[in-house]
């Protein structure tokens, strides 16, 4: 069994103010029934609205919450780090991690506690169907965890986002990871402890645009592999040994050909051939490389994943340090 006596709700925004006034109120009714102190910790990821003002606005009705703006825009995973940050900085039992668009629903909350509390760790609010989406979208995204799952060496299950309440415990050891290139989703799985996920149905945004575009999700697929997984250049190397004992077999034929039998094989094009399809392996085999030794060389240089603008203070709405 976990106690639980204080929840933080970690909210990454970017453009995301003609969102924020129903995101707080539904929230606030939905955890109305739990008796826990409830706090907000807003991070803004460079949003170029009036986001921070919004929310500086509301945070006299929110006890112990505060606006964490970052110095530009980091990106989402950063956004959650310095959320996470700021959270287990203060007295909280537990944090959710929650989008301000509402596509998170904040009533299925109060089931994620009463699951942590009969002593899961981590409660994963996991998506249970994908029917609002396009089918475009539905085919990238299957094809995603297929290869995270083939490729990586730990287990992402289709349906598992952000929004999850993670123990007091399981947020210290996510923060102590402090990595360049991170990829939360797979950090969950590395951290272990014990998780339980439960159907939720997402809902489509209540206001704005998505800032989704299949660029970032290829991008995502990319930082996910390389960051939990040595398996690609594995591949390029067995790949590589095919290629030359296929090579080899071939240039043993030709010469059982021209020796034994006397026959000319010019094949100047199958040369040709053979040498772009070569080539373009190894272009591969090099750019796999250099994904990995530049990651290395980005982690050596211990840049910290974010930088703090200011923290907008709970209760006077100025700013309470940077």
């Amino acid at each position: 069994m976990n106690s639980i006596a204080s929840l933080a709700l970690v909210v990454p925004m970017f453009n995301e103010a003609q969102n924020i006034d129903r995101f707080i109120d539904r929230t606030g009714l939905a955890l109305a029934q739990t008796g826990l102190r409830i706090s907000f910790v807003f991070v803004d990821d460079g949003s170029s609205d009036d986001s921070v003002a919004r929310v500086s606005a509301r945070l006299p009705d929110l006890p112990g919450s505060v606006v964490v703006q970052l110095t530009r825009n980091f990106g989402k995973e950063a956004a959650l780090l310095a959320g996470l940050d700021a959270a287990i900085g203060g007295d909280c039992d537990a944090v959710v991690m929650i989008d301000a668009d509402l596509q998170h629903p904040p009533e299925a909350i109060p089931m994620m506690i009463e699951e942590y509390r009969n002593g899961n760790d981590v409660v994963i609010a996991s998506r249970a169907s994908r029917t609002g989406d396009s089918l475009l979208r539905r085919g990238f995204t299957k094809l995603f965890y297929k290869s995270i799952n083939w490729l990586a060496d730990i287990p992402i299950v289709d349906g598992d986002g952000d929004f999850r309440l993670l123990g007091r415990e399981v947020v210290e050891a996510i923060c102590s990871l402090r990595e360049q290139h991170r990829f939360t989703k797979g950090l969950y799985s590395w951290v272990g402890f014990r998780q339980l996920r439960i159907p939720v149905e997402y809902e489509t945004r209540n206001a704005g645009s998505s800032k989704f575009r299949y660029g970032h999700l290829l991008a995502l697929a990319l930082n996910a592999i390389t960051s939990f997984s040595a398996k690609p250049l594995r591949v390029a190397l067995v790949v590589g040994f095919v290629i030359g004992a296929v090579s080899l077999t071939y240039a043993i034929w030709i010469a059982l050909q021209t020796i034994g039998f006397g026959k000319d094989l010019p094949g100047y094009a199958s040369i040709f051939c053979g040498m772009m399809f070569l080539g373009g392996m190894q272009l591969i085999g090099i750019g796999l490389l250099g994904e990995y030794v530049g990651r290395t060389y980005i982690e050596s240089k211990a840049r910290p994943p974010y930088l703090v603008r200011r923290v907008v203070s709970k209760r006077t709405g100025e700013a309470a340090g940077s």
